[in-house]
């Protein structure tokens, strides 16, 4: 068996990390013969790459319509640890010992380790040349990036070719001779942050509204006279000296009403989690008619906003979490909850499935790419049971979150300490903290609703932003204990490892 080093994780909490974590675990060293070492080495590393197809814009050089692949790369996590020599074999070896390196005999090492998981990330410049290329297509040299943001670590990312965002641990076994090959392993693990804390409820409602009105055919009939009379009534001039008149199609409109889609506000969906979504019928007179949902189609629309050195692009993918067919669902009792308003639901208990996947990353932003959300919704309504169909159509804003709330302790540790100091936090859950020349636009998304609140009190204020690294080390917060979601990944955040990590090699 040749010589061989692998990562093994504690994994007894599940597969999905988060903010403060402590992570544990063992690197396995074998030897099949004698080696000497310099060290071994582990690490603890966040990758964010962008990579985007353009085209090429050198004139007389590019044939027509040519295209090429600029990337940009993120390093958000990057912790270090020396596993050997031992710390006190360092200490000697700095006054001249063991310069030569350290010899092992064959056999297998074990060597623990442990790490906790920050909250924020703290991006650094990658210092290796390689890392600077980009092989797709050719050769193309990737600037350094110039745009940084401190904000909440953001969660793995891997359902999407143009962004990527891994986590991982990698061991490198140094060798001390410099003609040696090094040995290295990864080991890629799943992460999902801490969600921004959330406001009181206070029972405000976010709602968005579309007017509509049918626009029908009733049956064909006879304006001044009677279909029965007009069958009695065969000949030529009996036809002339009719009265009734006969009419094929007579449009008519129904009455004016508004279809309103409800959730508490802010509008918040937490994947596996039924959304909290209500379906109203509302109008200023009473529905003698009532009307009827056939069918029901419910979208996640996600918007990617990438950036790759002087490139960006957004790119929005669709996702169907709802899709109900003839349904043949009656408004419910019409209610008047105030003068001149009458309103209907639908029993939303018709749509008990209606929660988003595991997959579904939380909303995020980083310094090459931001994710943020919105919901279409599509209702096939009629008039009755029987009327002509319309389809309505609503769209909005949403925040998705990861469903794993900030430690109280924490939340109450960080407040006290800054009342006591008075000093704002820079980093912080929003608008992101910039670390760019002046030149330099940020690349992060921030978008606001039209927020409509139905009843309640006024909001709170924003509650506090989450801590830094060092203020949460310092607050001694125990990790979060609760559960949280099975943060399902595709398989293409296990595979390439050696491509989105080209540092020291």
């Amino acid at each position: 068996m040749p010589n061989a080093v692998a990562i093994e994780l504690d994994r007894r909490h599940g597969d999905t990390f988060t903010c403060l974590d402590v992570v544990k675990g063992n690197v396995r060293l074998y030897l099949s013969s004698e080696e000497t070492l310099a060290h071994i080495q582990i690490k603890m590393e966040a990758v964010s790459k962008s990579a985007l197809v353009v085209p090429k814009h050198r004139k007389g050089r590019d044939k027509p319509n040519s295209k090429k692949t600029v990337s940009e790369s993120h390093k958000l996590l990057y912790v270090t640890q020396i596993l050997f020599p031992p710390e006190d074999v360092r200490n000697l070896d700095s006054k001249g010992t063991g310069k030569d390196g350290f010899t092992l005999a064959p056999g297998q090492y074990y060597y623990p380790f442990e790490f906790r998981i920050p909250i924020n990330n703290r991006c650094l410049q990658s210092s290796s040349f390689i890392s600077k290329f980009s092989f797709s297509e050719g050769v193309d040299f990737s600037k350094d990036p110039r745009q940084h943001i401190t904000t909440t670590l953001p969660p793995s990312l891997s359902d999407m070719d143009e962004a990527t965002i891994k986590y991982f641990f990698k061991v490198t076994v140094k060798r001390a001779a410099f003609y040696k090959i090094n040995m290295r392993q990864y080991n890629p693990f799943i992460f999902l942050p801490f969600e921004p804390p959330r406001p009181a409820t206070t029972g405000q409602q976010f709602f968005v509204r579309r007017k509509h009105r049918f626009n029908y055919t009733p049956v064909s009939g006879r304006i001044n006279g009677s279909a029965q009379s007009q069958k009695k009534k065969k000949g030529f001039f009996s036809s002339l000296t009719s009265t009734s008149r006969s009419v094929s199609f007579l449009r008519q409109a129904g009455p004016e009403f508004y279809i309103e889609a409800r959730m508490p506000d802010p509008p918040i969906v937490v994947p596996t989690e039924q959304i909290p979504l209500r379906l109203f019928i509302r109008s200023d007179e009473q529905c003698t008619t009532p009307i009827y949902l056939h069918s029901l189609q419910i979208n996640l629309v996600s918007h990617t906003l990438v950036a790759a050195q002087e490139h960006n692009k957004d790119i929005a993918f669709a996702l169907t979490v709802v899709n109900l067919q003839n349904m043949k669902l009656p408004m419910g009792t019409m209610t008047n909850p105030a003068p001149a308003v009458y309103e209907a639901e639908f029993d939303r208990n018709k749509w008990p499935n209606a929660f988003l996947p595991n997959s579904v990353p939380p909303t995020f932003k980083t310094c090459n790419i931001a994710r943020r959300y919105s919901m279409e919704i599509f209702m096939v309504i009629s008039h009755g049971p029987t009327g002509d169909a319309d389809t309505v159509a609503l769209a909005f804003d949403v925040n998705v979150y990861s469903g794993i709330s900030p430690p109280e302790p924490l939340l109450h540790a960080i407040k006290e300490a800054r009342q006591q100091a008075a000093v704002p936090n820079p980093y912080q859950i929003g608008p992101a903290a910039k670390h760019t020349p002046s030149t330099t636009q940020s690349t992060a998304i921030t978008s606001e609703n039209d927020t409509h609140r139905l009843s309640g009190p006024s909001p709170p204020p924003p509650a506090d932003s989450l801590p830094t690294y060092d203020e949460a080390i310092a607050s001694k917060v125990k990790p979060v204990s609760g559960p949280r979601r099975n943060f399902e990944q595709s398989a293409n955040y296990y595979a390439n490892m050696d491509d989105i990590d080209r540092d020291e090699k």
